[in-house]
């Protein structure tokens, strides 16, 4: 079985790192730790090796001493992040993909667009989310 976790710098992350933890355990997975960084940020490389740096954190401090394998990935792409993990989640047949999600009203889904909301109805596997 493979996880693919969605890693963001936010709060709620934490609990999807829980449970991604969780579930590799329980089900004898794999986790991917996949960040994504736009081509459009000022500094790309130093973006790119601050969430390089981040993933590797991740894996140092909490899925090495569990025994849970896990690579790390950074998305560098034009395309949204949703679109980008779907693709990620299809090239790398992954069973399930964790992520933190943000409350938004309605009103501000509209105006900023939904990467929970296209990877929800895209995601060609089980999708858990947390907040």
């Amino acid at each position: 079985m493979k996880i693919l976790l969605y890693c963001k710098n936010t709060q709620a992350h934490q609990r999807a790192l829980e449970i991604a933890l969780e579930q590799a355990k329980a089900f004898n997975a794999s986790v991917d730790l996949v960040s994504c960084v736009s081509e459009k940020d000022k500094m790309p490389l130093e973006v790119f090796e601050k969430a390089e740096s981040k993933l590797q954190e991740y894996v140092d401090q909490v899925f090495t001493p569990a025994s849970v394998p896990c690579r790390t990935k950074v998305l560098v792409s034009a395309f949204t992040t949703g679109e980008e993990l779907v693709k990620y989640a299809e090239a790398n047949k992954i069973d399930t993909l964790i992520m933190s999600i943000q409350k938004r009203s309605r009103l501000g889904k509209m105006f900023f667009g939904s990467n929970t909301q296209f990877i929800l109805l895209e995601a060609p596997c089980k999708v858990i989310t947390t907040t």
